[in-house]
C-alpha cells in the first residue's frame, strides 16, 4: 500500500494577502507622513544679501550690493525709514523707494523698474552699484499718492540739512515682506 501525504496550503493564500496588504498600507503612510511633516517641500528660500548706503543731500544716494544672494528686483520693493536718532515717532514711518529713478552705475545705465527711457535691470547682484541722483532724492521719500514733499520735511525729510548727520534705515523685502537685506544709512550735506 501506498502512502499519499497531503500537505495542506489553504492557509498561505490569506496570509501572503494579508502581508501584501500591510506592506502597501506602511508605503502609503511613510509618503503622506513625509509630505506633511516637510520632508517634499517646494517652498523656496528667501534671498539673503548684504547691502551699504550713502546718502548725500548734494550727491544723491548710492546703495551697493557687498555680498549673497542676488537680489530678484521685479518682486523686491526697498523701504526707507527714519531711525530713532530723528526722535518722536519717526521710527513709525516708512517710504518705498521708487525704483524708477534708481538707475545702475556705469555706461550702460539700466534703471530698476520701467520708466520708458531706459533698459531695465532684473537683479542686484553682489559687486553691483546703483546711484540716485541729487535731483531724484525726493523719490526716495514719495508718498503713495505720488506727492514727493516728505524729503524735505522738518521732523523726517532726509534732504533737509537740519537732519545732516541722522540716519535712516534702508531695508530690502520680497513679494511676502520677507526682509532680504538691511542697512542703517546716515545722511551726509
Amino acid at each position: 500500500m501506498v502512502q499519499k501525504n497531503f500537505i495542506s496550503e489553504s492557509g498561505v493564500s490569506p496570509v501572503v494577502g494579508i502581508m501584501l496588504m500591510l506592506v502597501v498600507t506602511l508605503v502609503i503612510a511613510a509618503v503622506v507622513s513625509g509630505f506633511a511633516g516637510g520632508l517634499v517641500s517646494s517652498n523656496s528660500k528667501a534671498p539673503s544679501a548684504s547691502v551699504s548706503g550713502t546718502y548725500s543731500i548734494s550727491q544723491g544716494m548710492t546703495i551697493s550690493h557687498n555680498g549673497g544672494d542676488a537680489i530678484p528686483l521685479v518682486t523686491t520693493k526697498i523701504y526707507v525709514s527714519p531711525t530713532k536718532s530723528f526722535g518722536g515717532d519717526a521710527d513709525k514711518y516708512s517710504w518705498e523707494i521708487n525704483k524708477s529713478h534708481v538707475f545702475t552705475t556705469g555706461d550702460n545705465a539700466k534703471a530698476w523698474a520701467e520708466n520708458g527711457e531706459y533698459n531695465v535691470s532684473k537683479a542686484f547682484i553682489a559687486g553691483d552699484s546703483v546711484r540716485i541722483s541729487a535731483e531724484d532724492l525726493k523719490y526716495v521719500q514719495e508718498r503713495p499718492d505720488g506727492t514727493v514733499t516728505d524729503y524735505l520735511d522738518s521732523d523726517y525729510g532726509f534732504a533737509n540739512t537740519d537732519n545732516i548727520g541722522l540716519s535712516f534705515t534702508l531695508e530690502f523685502q520680497d513679494s511676502s515682506g520677507t526682509t532680504i537685506a538691511e542697512s542703517t544709512v546716515t545722511i551726509s550735506g
